[in-house]
């Protein structure tokens, strides 16, 4: 709730991922496998670089961005999260199922794998 826009949201998100110590321990590993394994530049930064950019933006935007941003009512839960269920293939593909935000804080030892499952349930339930 403190960060409203996406943007900060995301470099705050980055903020709690990264030190400087990361950074240039990166920095090291990337030029000693260029310089040393002779792994070319573009190939580092096509299958390492941008690959780890790409996928701290999809787990900002369906891990966080998206299951905790508050809705206009106010959060349905304690947990300031929200569900947004999607089909299973495209949940998995999203960032393995976590779109089952709620299920996900409410049943915290539960695999990765099973909450759509648990979602199910939980709507089975409710009925």
């Amino acid at each position: 709730g403190k960060h409203k826009n996406p943007i900060v949201w995301y470099l705050h998100f980055m903020q709690g991922y990264w030190s400087w110590r990361r950074l240039v321990g990166l920095m090291v590993i990337f030029n000693l496998a260029e310089f040393c394994l002779h792994i070319p530049e573009k190939n580092l930064v096509l299958f390492w670089v941008i690959p780890s950019i790409a996928s701290s933006l999809q787990l900002f935007f369906f891990g966080t961005f998206l299951p905790h941003r508050e809705p206009e009512g106010g959060y349905p839960s304690a947990h300031r999260a929200k569900t947004f269920a999607l089909p299973t293939l495209l949940s998995f593909l999203a960032c393995y199922h976590f779109g089952y935000h709620e299920e996900h804080h409410e049943y915290p030892r539960v695999p990765w794998w099973r909450l759509p499952k648990v979602h199910h349930a939980r709507l089975q339930n409710a009925l």
